[in-house]
């Protein structure tokens, strides 16, 4: 039986802008994969109000992008290994919005290690042209989307465009299951018969960095509609919890 103990959260009870004790900023253009155009901004597209982080979305020239929006981490603030994630959002409907609750290791900043062998978890996208769906993801060296073997979910959860959802993830050394609105719907096994479970096919035994943010159209948030805009991506709490097996 599990029992989960908090031992980090962010409810987003002030004003302005994220917490900076807490969050820090990947912020700049022209260096995002996929295609992406949007300049990801520093303390100008995330706004905190009412206990609600929004991530904005806009049409508007910026330091030679035609998009923004921001893109706020955990990065040297807190990293997370093994635990219980629990994150509520509203997804934005906007055409061209790709709005992403994921994770990064540390040591891809920290020793450049290199996408993929470094590793990404995939909480949450969304992207407009596969509506209502709700994708999940492990990449690895072995196990990417570029060479179409990662290790993904698609799933279509009803009214997920209406109001808060919440996303969750449970991370442990044996398994990586995911959850919306306490369901789970997919399980990956670090020794799942068929998958190599060392460093090239599981790099998950380290610590990762929390990352969420609103991407802009590029190759797979697709075609942007300019009418749309601004386009929020609301979060209303973060949660991180330690997972006692007893």
């Amino acid at each position: 039986m599990k029992k989960y103990v908090l031992n980090w959260s962010d409810e987003f009870d002030g004003s302005g802008n994220v917490n900076p004790e807490k969050w820090g900023y990947d912020h700049g253009s022209k260096r995002w994969g996929n295609g992406e155009t949007q300049y990801y901004t520093e303390r100008r597209n995330d706004i905190v109000k009412d206990s609600i982080l929004t991530i904005e979305g806009r049409i508007e020239d910026y330091e030679g992008s035609p998009y923004t929006s921001a893109r706020v981490t955990t990065f040297g603030k807190k990293h997370f290994m093994y635990g219980r994630l629990e994150i509520s959002a509203r997804i934005p409907s906007a055409r061209g919005a790709w709005p992403a609750i994921w994770m990064l290791p540390a040591d891809k900043k920290e020793k450049n290690i290199p996408w993929p062998r470094c590793g990404e978890i995939d909480i949450m996208e969304h992207v407009h042209h596969l509506f209502g769906n709700v994708h999940v993801s492990l990449h690895t060296e072995l196990y990417n989307h570029v060479k179409r073997t990662q290790r993904t979910h698609f799933e279509v959860v009803e009214g997920i465009m209406e109001g808060f959802h919440e996303y969750a993830m449970d991370w442990t050394k044996d398994y990586i299951e995911f959850f919306v609105d306490k369901k789970s719907f997919a399980k990956y096994e670090k020794h799942e018969k068929g998958y190599i479970s060392d460093e090239l096919g599981w790099p998950f035994d380290k610590p990762y960095y929390l990352i969420l943010n609103q991407a802009i159209g590029g190759t797979w948030g697709g075609d942007v509609a300019v009418e749309d805009y601004p386009s929020p991506f609301e979060i209303d709490y973060v949660r991180y919890y330690d997972i006692i097996e007893e």
